[in-house]
């Protein structure tokens, strides 16, 4: 090898190492436990509101569609004892909750809080409202209604705590077995695969099985854990069985579990295997809070199946050409063609799901999401240099080289590493209510202006 073949190797290399330096750096740096995904932007009674009289219902409206059956909605009196809980009702054309009152008498009254917004994410809050002239309450700064409802908590501004941290790792494991069990699931339609790549595939399905039981696992439990932090332990099966994200992880554990028989299974149910489980994902999550969700769950789902199948397929890679280097050569062929499709295909759904859930790329430089996926797309395209030397050595009648498949591999890690930590943080920037005040002689004026 030349003197400037291996300063490109050596350059490739570094690239990819420093890649995932860069991604594990940034999960430490900024994967702090996601904030709510739905900020809350009105409320009747309003917070800190002095009433008359007794209002008939608590109603809360978020900025986007919130699941009410997983909704829990309190009103407390002064003494801390429940003087209103129940099963709210959806309002507001699906963005809001509202539940019914009894007579309030005279008092404070604290109204808490927590729903499951559309993309799975845990939103909860506390306000005070009084009714009548009841004596005044303790100081704005001694006063905390989080603690008066039994739940004060750090609300993730204490940096990565070990539940993110755990959660993250997760979701890692999650997506690495997802891609690589749908992956290989779909290039069982490979037709007269050699005996080296058949059985590669059928050793990968096996492990990738077992490894997905694992990781779905551990993914629905520190997911269940988000969800109802806080809450007693009933509420597990309540969110399981009630909640539309309930089911869909219920879903993906009977999926993993299926994923067992994938090797005794056919091509065909393979394949339907693998479209049920991208599908399931391609629902738990920012896509379904999308103002079209069918358009967004869609995107998501051809997205995932492209990745899935490139993945699938670099894997089957790497596997062939330590057992076969020859027979990698003539597989990595075939690989390329479609893993060019696939970054194609993976190019155009990503583009266009960020059209639609984003009113402006300028937001892509405003969130952790938006620089996640820009760290994303640098890891993609650095995918795309590799594939070319890799292209090249093909051309030329050549073996790919370990170096540029383990660069490869490692890319494929540091995407789906992007990927678990992307998928949880928060597309759009906060957008809390804008307060006006204008002092004057006769007339005092506030102006309050939501969203921003």
């Amino acid at each position: 090898m030349t003197g400037w073949r291996k300063t490109v190797w050596r350059m490739a290399l570094r690239a990819a190492a420093a890649a995932l330096v860069a991604a594990a750096a940034g999960l430490f740096a900024a994967a702090f436990p996601a904030s709510a995904h739905a900020m809350l932007e009105t409320a009747s009674p309003e917070p800190g509101a002095r009433l008359t009289e007794s209002p008939p219902y608590v109603e809360l409206v978020f900025n986007e569609p919130v699941d009410a059956r997983a909704a829990v909605l309190r009103v407390l009196d002064s003494d801390s004892k429940t003087v209103a809980q129940g099963a709210p009702a959806p309002s507001a054309g699906g963005r809001g909750v509202r539940a019914a009152l009894p007579e309030l008498g005279e008092g404070h009254y604290t109204v808490s809080y927590r729903i499951i917004s559309a993309d799975g994410h845990p939103v909860s809050g506390a306000f005070v409202f009084s009714v009548g002239e009841p004596p005044a309450r303790p100081a704005a700064e001694d006063f905390d209604p989080h603690q008066q409802v039994g739940h004060a908590h750090d609300h993730g501004t204490g940096g990565l705590s070990l539940d993110a941290f755990v959660l993250y790792a997760a979701r890692f494991l999650y997506y690495a077995g997802l891609l690589a069990a749908a992956g290989l699931a779909l290039w069982s339609w490979q037709r007269r695969a050699p005996a080296e790549v058949r059985d590669a595939r059928e050793a990968g399905i096996r492990l990738a099985g077992r490894f997905f039981v694992l990781a779905a696992l551990c993914h629905v439990f520190f997911q269940l854990n988000d969800l109802n932090r806080g809450l007693p332990p009933e509420e597990w099966a309540r969110v399981l069985t009630r909640t539309a994200m309930g089911w869909l992880l219920a879903a993906t554990l009977v999926l993993a579990v299926l994923s067992l028989v994938l090797a005794a299974a056919g091509p065909l149910v393979r394949s339907l295997w693998a479209a049920a489980a991208l599908a399931v994902e391609a629902g738990n999550g920012h896509a379904a809070a999308g103002g079209s969700p069918a358009l967004t769950i869609a995107l998501d789902a051809v997205h995932l199946a492209a990745a899935s199948l490139w993945a699938g397929g670099l894997l089957l890679l790497v596997a062939v050409w330590r057992r076969q280097p020859t027979e990698a050569a003539r597989f990595a062929l075939l690989f390329s063609r479609w893993a060019l499709g696939s970054i194609v295909a993976l190019w155009a759904t990503g583009t266009l799901f960020t059209l639609e859930i984003l009113p402006s790329v300028e937001y892509l430089t405003m969130t952790a999401w938006g620089g996640w996926l820009l760290a994303k797309t640098a890891l993609v395209i650095a995918v795309m240099a590799v594939a070319f030397f890799i292209r090249r050595r093909l051309r030329r009648g050549r073996v790919p080289t370990g170096m540029l498949l383990g660069a490869d591999a490692g890319l494929l890690g540091a995407i789906v590493l992007s990927v678990a930590v992307l998928t949880y943080q928060i597309p759009l920037p906060a957008n809390e209510p804008l307060y006006w005040h204008r002092m004057g002689e006769d007339l005092h004026l506030t102006l309050r202006i939501s969203p921003k």
